[in-house]
């Protein structure tokens, strides 16, 4: 799962679907925090579940003055608002996540292999094969872009396609970047929260969809003073 961003009631939703499942590992692509209302809530049930985590550009953003400099100007006045909703223990947590994970021949980023927190995949788009080999794993997970990617380098040629609800599979003879889409601030594909369940073994790759109360959390945007445009985006999903 990917930028959880301060949404309590996808974040909940999620967890509760999770939960219904047999699931051996969670882990959280980053920017748990950002945009959303409930920044601390977020993160205490990340820590709480035992969630594996790697640092979001969000996170980076409350390191210091420098990466905050770093978002525009809506963005960065939202993350100052979200630091005073956090406490100090919890934001030295959060600047303390690793740049990446490798886990069982899995990789597992925020922005682009192997450890890039704050790229996006589409300043890529005319050079994938760079980015493949960036990264030992058969599979890297990302996020950041809040989008469903699926890129694929086979016999050093890459593609890329956009994912919906249902299962792939990702075919043991190529290398896979999958870009997990969004929790709490989904863009494209509807306002549902949007996470992906990965067999190892088998190979397949299921995205899933989930609805969750979008009324209440754009309301809680609203009341925290944040930029409107962050709760209709909630509403519109896009």
């Amino acid at each position: 799962m990917s930028d959880i961003h301060g949404n309590l009631e996808a974040f909940r939703a999620v967890l509760g679907d999770i939960d219904t499942l047999e699931i051996e590992r969670i882990v959280n692509l980053g920017d748990i925090v950002g945009y959303g209302p409930d920044p601390q809530s977020c993160a205490d049930l990340v820590r709480e579940r035992g969630i594996a985590t790697v640092m979001g550009n969000h996170e980076q953003g409350l390191i210091n003055q420098m990466y905050l400099s770093r978002f525009n100007p809506v963005a960065r006045d939202m993350l100052l608002k979200t630091r005073a909703l956090l406490d100090d223990e919890t934001v030295q947590w959060l600047i303390t996540r690793p740049k990446s994970l490798s886990l069982d021949n899995m990789r597992f980023v925020h922005g682009a292999p192997p450890d890039l927190v704050g790229e996006y995949l589409w300043k890529y788009s005319d050079r994938y094969g760079d980015l493949m080999h960036a990264f030992p794993e058969h599979v890297c997970f990302v996020g950041h872009t809040h989008e469903l990617r699926h890129i694929v380098l086979d016999r050093d040629t890459s593609s890329c396609r956009k994912l919906c609800a249902g299962t792939v599979t990702l075919t043991a003879d190529a290398k896979h970047i999958v870009n997990a889409g969004a929790v709490g601030q989904p863009r494209g594909n509807g306002p549902d929260a949007k996470y992906v369940l990965y067999d190892p073994a088998s190979g397949e790759l299921e995205i899933r969809f989930l609805p969750y109360d979008t009324q209440t959390t754009a309301e809680k945007i609203r009341r925290a003073g944040f930029h409107p445009a962050l709760a209709d985006r909630i509403l519109r999903g896009c």
